[in-house]
C-alpha cells in the first residue's frame, strides 16, 4: 500500500512544520537510519557555513536581495511583501528556462512551487552578511515597512534582545546593482564584480572555514570529496583539523548503515526467500568486508574528539546518540584493528548486530523495520548507505559558479 500524507484542518504553523519535514525527506544526504544527522550537519555547518542541500546555484544570493530591494523602493507593505515576493521570485523561472540552465528552483512546479529561493538561501544571506541582520525571513516580512523606511528609533537599551537598530540598511551597502532589465535575460553566470562581492562576504563573515579557503582557490578544485582537494591541505590548522575529523568520522560510521541493510536483507530473505534479497546479502557482505579493510588501515577511532568538536561548534548531541557512537567505536576497535587482535568479521559480530538493531528501534519505535512487516516490505534495498560528504556536491556547484565569475 502506498504511503500518503493528508492535509487536514491545519494551522499555518502546522503546514510550515509539515513542509519542513517533507523538505527534509527529499533532500540528498538526509536519510539517517542510525541517527547521526546532528553530527553530520554540525560538520557541514562548520565546513560550509550558510549552505544547505537545497541550494542549487550561487547567483540566487543576488537575485533574492535584488527582488527585496525593489520591493522596499516600491514601498510595499509588510502585509503584502510575502505575496509580492512570491510573484517576483517565480518570475525568475521563465528567463532562467530560456537560458537553458541547470539548477532552476521551480523549473517543474512553476508558480506553484512550495519552497521559494528566498527561503532556501536565507541562511546564506544572513550568515554571509548580505542581509545585515541576524534575523529570520519571517521577522523581515513582519517588520518590512519599518526596515525599509529606517523609521524606528534606536534609542533603546543595548541589552534588550528584542530590539534591533533599524536605521542601517537591510542589505549590504556594496551589493552589486541588478541588471537594468532584471529579470529579463538573466542567467546564473556571475559578473566579476558580483563574484568578488560574494567572495568578500564569505571571507569576511566565515573566516577559518573550508568554504572561505576554497572560495579563493580558483582553478584548483579537483574531482572527489572535500578532503581530496589539494587546496584543502593548504588551509590553516583549524580548518585542516575539522576536515580531517570529518573525513575520519565519515569513514568510521559508514559501516553502520551497511550492516543495517545486511540485516534487513537477511530478515526479508528469511521470510520470502527471494533471489533478489539473497543477492543483496552477498553484496552487503562484500561491501562490509571492503569497508573493514579501509577502516583497519586508519587505526582506532577516538570518539572523544567528536565531543570536543561538538562542544566547540554548538552541536547538540543526544545521550543515546553518544552512547551508540561510543559503543560502535569500541567494538569496531576490538574486532577490526589488527593491533587489538581483531577478527575483522564485522558482518557476523553479534554485538554489532544487536547494537544496530537496538539503535533503529530507539529511533523508530513501532515503525522499526525489524518489527514492522509493512515497513520491511517497503525497504528498497539501500537505506541510508553511502559516505557522508557534508553537502560537498552542492557546495562544489556553488564554488564552480563563483570561480567562473572571478575568472570572467
Amino acid at each position: 500500500m502506498e504511503s500518503t500524507l493528508t492535509w487536514l484542518d491545519l494551522t499555518s504553523g502546522d503546514r510550515k512544520r509539515m513542509r519542513r519535514v517533507l523538505d527534509f525527506l527529499n533532500e540528498p544526504e538526509t536519510i539517517d537510519e542510525m541517527g547521526l544527522a546532528t553530527l553530520r550537519d554540525g560538520f557541514s555547518n562548520a565546513l560550509f557555513p550558510g549552505t544547505s542541500t537545497l541550494q542549487t546555484r550561487l547567483r540566487y544570493v543576488l537575485f533574492v536581495p535584488w527582488i527585496y530591494k525593489r520591493l522596499e523602493a516600491a514601498r510595499t507593505s509588510s502585509a503584502d511583501v510575502a505575496a509580492a515576493g512570491r510573484r517576483d521570485e517565480t518570475a525568475l523561472i521563465e528567463p532562467l528556462r530560456d537560458s537553458n540552465e541547470n539548477g532552476i528552483i521551480g523549473a517543474r512546479a512553476g508558480a506553484s512551487l512550495a519552497r521559494l529561493p528566498s527561503s532556501v538561501y536565507w541562511s546564506a544571506l544572513v550568515r554571509w552578511g548580505v542581509f545585515q541582520r541576524d534575523r529570520s525571513q519571517a521577522w523581515y516580512h513582519s517588520n518590512f515597512r519599518s526596515v525599509a523606511d529606517q523609521g524606528l528609533s534606536a534609542a533603546v537599551a543595548a541589552d534588550d534582545p528584542g530590539v534591533v537598530d533599524l536605521r542601517r540598511p537591510s542589505w549590504h551597502p556594496r551589493l552589486p546593482k541588478q541588471p537594468a532589465d532584471f529579470p529579463t535575460g538573466i542567467s546564473f553566470a556571475l559578473t566579476h564584480e558580483e563574484a568578488e562581492f560574494v567572495t568578500g562576504r564569505i571571507e569576511e563573515r566565515c573566516p577559518r572555514t573550508l568554504l572561505a579557503h576554497l572560495a579563493g582557490a580558483v582553478g584548483k578544485l579537483v574531482e572527489g570529496p572535500p578532503w581530496a582537494q589539494p587546496a584543502a591541505r593548504n588551509a590553516g590548522p583549524e580548518v585542516r583539523k575539522v576536515v580531517e575529523l570529518a573525513r575520519r568520522f565519515s569513514l568510521h560510521v559508514k559501516g553502520a548503515p551497511l550492516l543495517y541493510n545486511l540485516l534487513l536483507a537477511e530478515r526479508r530473505h528469511a521470510i520470502h526467500g527471494s533471489d533478489e534479497d539473497e543477492a543483496r546479502i552477498d553484496s552487503y557482505q562484500g561491501r562490509i568486508s571492503e569497508w573493514t579493510e579501509r577502516e583497519a588501515e586508519k587505526g582506532a577511532f577516538n570518539p572523544g574528539k567528536l565531543w570536543v568538536f561538538a562542544a566547540q561548534h554548538g552541536v547538540g548531541v543526544h545521550g543515546l546518540q553518544r552512547r551508540f557512537v561510543e559503543s560502535w567505536s569500541a567494538r569496531i576497535g576490538e574486532i577490526v584493528h589488527p593491533k587489538l587482535g581483531g577478527s575483522g568479521r564485522v558482518a557476523d559480530d553479534l554485538q554489532l548486530r544487536s547494537l544496530v538493531k537496538a539503535r533503529e528501534r530507539q529511533l523508530k519505535g513501532r515503525r522499526s523495520r525489524f518489527d514492522n512487516m509493512a515497513k520491511l516490505l517497503e525497504w528498497n534495498g539501500a537505506a541510508g548507505v553511502g559516505r557522508m560528504e557534508f553537502r560537498w556536491p552542492r557546495v562544489r556547484t556553488l564554488l564552480d559558479d563563483l570561480h567562473r565569475g572571478l575568472m570572467a
